[in-house]
């Protein structure tokens, strides 16, 4: 048997895209201003920035800025540590095959406000194929739950925002 050790996060899979009808949902709700991880050909919002970890939340007012994250998949736990360290208030989408991982005990779990498991896999934009072979997570932070989609919402603390 095959385990799940995390080696997924590779590089070819770095352009899975968020898929438009589920980030025109979220966008409804939060009114999204900055996407932390895009570049010209897959950007969602006005602002945006092709190396995030460059940009300091002074500069780009990511204080007051509601914000979108897909990171690529080969830097997520740099990316994460980040948008963690430097946004006010946002919603980031992940994979959620292997939550035992550092990336997600260490970094994901212990920032987020909610963490949102949608029910049914997520099927990414800018690859072939069947969709997804692992499930996806939204992850909040200092925004109220998604409305409008199925699924399960766990909070940091056990408590609602």
């Amino acid at each position: 048997m095959k385990g799940n050790d995390g080696t997924g996060n590779i590089i070819e899979r770095d352009d899975w895209h968020t898929p438009q009808w589920l980030f025109d949902m979220l966008n409804a709700q939060y009114n999204f201003e900055f996407d932390c991880c895009a570049d010209k050909d897959n950007k969602k919002c006005r602002l945006w920035h092709d190396n995030f970890v460059m940009v300091g939340n002074e500069e780009a007012g990511l204080e007051e800025e509601c914000c979108w994250m897909n990171p690529p998949f080969s830097k997520a736990e740099t990316m994460f540590r980040h948008f963690f360290d430097t946004v006010g208030n946002g919603v980031c989408i992940y994979r959620c095959d292997n939550l035992e991982t550092a990336l997600w005990q260490n970094i994901i779990l212990k920032n987020a406000t909610w963490v949102f498991f949608p029910k049914g896999r997520i099927s990414y934009e800018g690859k072939a194929g069947k969709g997804s072979r692992f499930p996806s997570a939204l992850i909040g932070f200092n925004v109220p739950e998604p409305n409008g989609l199925d699924g399960t919402t766990l909070f940091h603390g056990g408590k609602s925002c």
